[in-house]
């Protein structure tokens, strides 16, 4: 009992100070979202902060995957959401502003909701980790900008731009936004400075008390501190809601709302980017797994149960968090005592959170502000390229000058960017070989196989990887062309695709007319192994008329057929066996002694010379026919070669006594020659001569095996 209650007090403790913290900026949050037309209606944005921030920490307490994370409403979709709320003002009557920033709130929440939790239901986290690191930074230092700007808003009640900054530097400074920015730099150097559990909430307490008594000192009344704007205006003691209600549905500018679905995407990736970085922050700080999936399935559902309950959206607070576990949070009570602390807040807390000087709600608005601009635009800098940091400063200035949405579109142009030069730098030519490199899967006799490996050098194969687009096909029609124009030119070329990605218009287009100038040249054009999408861009740009080139299943399936048509056009006498024996036959004995230790098999398509695994008891010569071997991998039967005629099969086997390394299958009607070891063995004891002829055979072909191959390694490793 006593661990149980020793856990319950370290979860209220932390949650006390964290609570101090939070709810502040929480109020801090809802100065900036409804400022100057909408500022009558602070309560309203109040209690709904604090009503999101209570669900969301429930949710993230109870399921999320990381049981002391600090969720609720962050700075990176609040700066977004105020970015709306100020657009749906400028564009609407007063009597339509409230209902139409409500509407466009909610859909904001319910489109943040919906994404996430389907996202994590499918798994699909992971693609945030796509959206390049650049853009990212660019992203979350607008964010910063954002902040900062909102927080100089929030200390003097009305909007903060590049103008009123300009006016306020040439004319007296208003003492509220003096103060305002020196408490938040006051705040962000004793947070840096000093990293004790309390100095935050410390330093929240002790500026809210200096202001109240600098008050004091001025003879200011807290009436007369309001009217001045240093005070928020007085407040009930219950904070409402949303106001929902079918007259309010009425009153809102549908037309406004759509106008706003640009911003509202914005705040649906920079809540997703934000949430990762939590996340991964987190997980590196303190050493835990995340599931971002599951935070995402349980902060989706939260989402969408706040902005159908009248709160604001959010997600996990890196500072919030770390906050919480030094405090000595020790389970996810203390996530659900956040949420109790913020139901009581908006319950009860009217009255003090009044008290809360203006000055300090935009120092804590200035301080987040000044830490993400320094981590993304400041340090930044000694961490990424030149290119990817002007990305981060392109995509902050134009939301200075500009705004946030225009600053999405550079982004999104940045990512175009960043994808072109990416694959720009991935050549799309993985490597060019000839034939005689390629190892065949077809055994053939030594004098055909002697063949085409002269001739093969005349068939080039072109193997391509990634992405194809215009600029990455220039760089192969270089390598082609050169190919084209060498004295001697290959007579084919095989496209192989099996690496390639997708095609693009303009580089199927490229590839139609590198074909043509190809065949312009007498070069025969085929490809192979092309995806199912890639054959349709290729067919769609014109690559693939109906006498253009032939598709194979694969290079081993074109290598076979430019192998039987090359034999088939230069009429390559076969040398039988027993005409190459004989060359290795001492005087005075004669092929037919050899052969007469030897059994003919004949085989039916299908018929299994023998299987692997099975003891090497003989050795086999095939006479006519085709046979194929096959291997067990993966519990699947796979083809791995061809055996033609001329070709002895079972020899290592036999020689090293190892079982067989596969099984032989009939693929036509076929006559072999069988050697049993017994036999061999009688030949070897009456003929030692025939035996040893047999033996240099059978080494002059191994040794030619492993030339071919040597010469094939030598040639794929260049």
């Amino acid at each position: 009992m006593k661990p149980v209650l020793a856990r319950v007090g370290r979860d209220l403790t932390a949650a006390v100070i964290v609570s101090l913290a939070s709810v502040s900026f929480y109020v801090s949050a809802a100065s900036l979202l409804f400022q100057g037309t909408l500022a009558p209606h602070l309560p309203v944005a109040i209690g709904s902060v604090l009503l999101g921030a209570a669900v969301l920490a429930v949710f993230g307490g109870v399921w999320g995957s990381l049981p002391l994370a600090s969720v609720g409403p962050v700075p990176s979709t609040v700066s977004v959401q105020a970015a709306i709320a100020a657009a749906v003002v400028a564009q609407t009557s007063a009597p339509a502003a409230l209902p139409t920033v409500i509407a466009s709130m909610v859909i904001t929440g319910l489109a943040i909701g919906g994404s996430w939790w389907a996202m994590g239901r499918f798994r699909a986290g992971d693609l945030i980790r796509y959206i390049p690191y650049p853009v990212i930074g660019g992203f979350l230092g607008a964010v910063g900008w954002m902040m900062l700007a909102g927080g100089m808003g929030v200390a003097i009640g009305r909007p903060f731009g590049l103008a009123e900054a300009w006016g306020w530097m040439s004319r007296q400074p208003d003492a509220r936004l003096a103060s305002g920015i020196a408490l938040g730099v006051l705040i962000w150097w004793i947070t840096q400075r000093f990293k004790h559990v309390l100095a935050l909430p410390g330093v929240i307490v002790l500026a809210g008390l200096a202001l109240h008594a600098g008050f004091w000192q001025a003879g200011m009344d807290l009436a007369s501190a309001r009217d001045q704007g240093w005070l928020l205006a007085q407040f009930s003691q219950t904070l409402p809601v949303w106001p929902w209600s079918l007259e309010l549905l009425g009153t809102v500018d549908w037309r406004v709302v759509a106008q706003q679905s640009g911003l509202m995407l914005s705040a649906v990736i920079a809540a997703t980017v934000s949430l990762l970085l939590s996340d991964t922050s987190l997980e590196v700080a303190w050493e835990e797994r995340v599931d971002i999936n599951r935070d995402l399935r349980a902060l989706g559902q939260g989402n969408l149960l706040a902005a159908f309950a009248g709160g604001l959206t959010g997600g996990v607070s890196i500072n919030q968090s770390v906050l919480n576990r030094d405090a000595g949070a020790a389970s996810r009570g203390s996530g659900l005592a956040k949420a109790a602390i913020c139901l009581l807040a908006m319950g009860w807390g009217g009255p003090v959170i009044a008290l809360v000087p203006r000055p300090l709600l935009g120092a804590l608005l200035i301080y987040l502000g000044l830490g993400m601009m320094k981590g993304w635009i400041i340090d930044s800098r000694h961490r990424l390229p030149m290119r990817d940091y002007l990305t981060v400063l392109a995509i902050v200035g134009t939301t200075i000058m500009v705004g946030l949405l225009p600053a999405v579109c550079v982004g999104v142009l940045a990512c175009c960017l960043e994808f072109a030069v990416s694959s720009a730098r991935q050549t799309p030519l993985r490597r060019i070989l000839t034939r005689s490199a390629w190892p065949t899967k077809v055994e053939r006799s030594a004098a055909h196989a002697e063949f085409l490996q002269a001739a093969g050098k005349r068939l080039c194969i072109v193997e391509l990887q990634g992405v194809l687009f215009f600029g990455s096909v220039t760089l192969l029609t270089r390598d082609v062309e050169a190919l084209l124009e060498h004295p001697l030119p290959p007579e084919r070329l095989l496209f192989d695709f099996q690496r390639v990605s997708w095609v693009d218009t303009s580089a199927g287009q490229a590839l139609a007319r590198l074909f043509k100038q190809a065949q312009s040249h007498g070069v025969r054009v085929d490809i192979s192994h092309p995806p199912a999408s890639v054959q349709l861009a290729l067919e769609a740009a014109g690559c693939l008329p109906a006498d253009g080139p032939r598709v194979y299943a694969d290079i081993d399936a074109a290598v076979s057929d430019w192998d039987e048509g090359a034999l088939a056009a230069a009429s390559v006498p076969d040398r039988p066996f027993l005409a190459v024996l004989t060359e290795s036959l001492p005087p005075g004995t004669t092929a037919e002694q050899v052969m007469s230790y030897f059994e003919s098999v004949n085989l039916v398509p299908g018929n299994v010379l023998f299987a692997q695994g099975e003891a090497s008891d003989a050795l086999y010569l095939v006479q006519s026919g085709r046979l194929s071997a096959h291997v067990l991998a993966g519990g699947r039967e796979l083809a791995v070669r061809s055996i033609l005629a001329g070709s002895v099969i079972g020899e290592m086997g036999l020689i090293r006594h190892m079982p067989r390394s596969a099984t032989i299958r009939a693929d036509l009607p076929s006559r072999v020659l069988r050697l049993p070891t017994t036999k061999l063995e009688t030949m070897e004891s009456l003929h030692p001569e025939l035996a040893a002829a047999l033996y240099r055979l059978f080494l002059r072909q191994m040794a030619d095996r492993i030339d071919q191959l040597t010469a094939q390694a030598n040639a794929q490793s260049h």
